[in-house]
């Protein structure tokens, strides 16, 4: 019997990286068995070329913002198209309402899929998160986030879909001049992805990379920012006076290859993760790693990586200065990238995906 999944996605990034081609070769996937693939994602979505070269190759529809009529609109897709399994990722509780009313009395599985830690709200909030996400199912990207949902939610079926990566996307670069950027030639080049400024350690980073080019070692960092661009900015004015000479902040590419080959060295100095893409992207690519020791970074068991004590500047400081200054040797940097090939394809990621979709379409109460 043919089946709809329905995917909701609060993503308005930039490109559509490692998350919408993952999304698109798991459509692939359910189509290669009969069965159909819905996106649905936020109104702001809709600017973004990605989505609109989506919308050219599956069924993609837009929210409005305004609640009567996206669930006039919601309910109109799933009586359509027969929607069969509601699959949400980034999810936030005024969209998980809606999805509930939308599907009011059809008994749709649906699925909270865990790309991030997941957060729990506080007093009344909580109460009313309780009952939103009563009888779902999660979907953590680690084993952390998995367990973390069981802790919180006993009662919930929770699984684990390990994170993979689209690697076709990491052999497509273009040759960047580090002149035309404002990198300087005799000076190491950084990168970080930093879009939350305190979650991500950017304020971590820039004390790391002041103090070092105050001490003489020349170190520039990119700061690739996919959205909160002038909030970030601002924080850094706010620390500095001016963005220094030392910090680069550049947009994202489809082919993120291009500014990893500028790298010497890639940081996550992360107070907390779900499962970072950046970092096995950085390790396939055989970029030197220094990150911070949270859970979701020690879980990868990157044998080249380099850690420092989460929260700690100087440690970090201290950490890069030691690998710049003697980096890992190119075979152990080729046996990781070779292992992150191994442990993270995409093949198994979408196995694990339908074989959850299997369960939960034979046990409905979960809705």
């Amino acid at each position: 019997m043919s089946k709809t999944v329905l995917h909701f996605a609060d993503f308005k990034s930039p490109c559509r990286g490692n998350f919408i081609n993952s999304l698109e070769a798991l459509r692939e996937a359910v189509g290669e068995r009969g069965w159909s693939t819905v996106y649905v994602f936020p109104a702001a979505t809709a600017e973004r070329d990605w989505a609109q070269e989506l919308g050219e190759q599956a069924t993609v529809y837009y929210l409005s913002g305004r609640f009567l009529s996206d669930l006039k609109l919601l309910r109109r897709v799933i009586k359509r198209h027969g929607v069969s399994l509601i699959h949400h990722h980034f999810y936030k509780l005024p969209y998980v309402l809606l999805f509930d009313l939308a599907a009011w009395g059809k008994k749709i599985p649906q699925l909270i899929h865990l790309h991030c830690a997941l957060h729990i709200h506080q007093g009344p909030a909580r109460v009313i998160e309780k009952f939103l996400l009563r009888g779902k199912a999660f979907i953590g990207c680690s084993e952390k986030l998995t367990d973390d949902a069981k802790r919180f939610y006993p009662k919930n079926p929770a699984f684990t879909a390990k994170n993979a990566i689209f690697f076709p996307r990491l052999e497509q670069f273009e040759p960047l001049d580090k002149a035309a950027l404002g990198l300087r030639e005799n000076a190491k080049t950084l990168m970080l992805f930093g879009f939350l400024y305190e979650v991500k350690g950017v304020d971590l980073a820039l004390e790391a990379l002041e103090s070092l080019n105050r001490t003489g070692d020349a170190a520039d960092l990119i700061l690739i920012l996919t959205s909160n661009r002038e909030a970030i900015r601002e924080k850094i004015t706010q620390r500095f006076g001016a963005i220094p000479a030392w910090l680069h902040l550049l947009p994202p590419r489809n082919d993120i290859a291009s500014y990893f080959r500028l790298c010497d060295l890639f940081l996550a100095p992360s107070r907390s993760e779900g499962l970072p893409y950046s970092v096995l992207e950085a390790a396939w690519l055989k970029v030197p790693t220094v990150l911070s020791d949270i859970p979701a970074h020690t879980a990868l068991a990157l044998p080249c990586a380099s850690f420092f004590p989460c929260g700690n500047a100087s440690a970090l400081t201290e950490k890069i200065r030691q690998i710049l200054r003697s980096p890992p040797s190119e075979a152990r940097l080729t046996a990781q990238s070779e292992a992150v090939f191994r442990e993270y394809r995409l093949e198994e990621w979408i196995k694990t995906v339908l074989n959850i979709y299997d369960k939960q379409l034979k046990n409905r109460r979960f809705s």
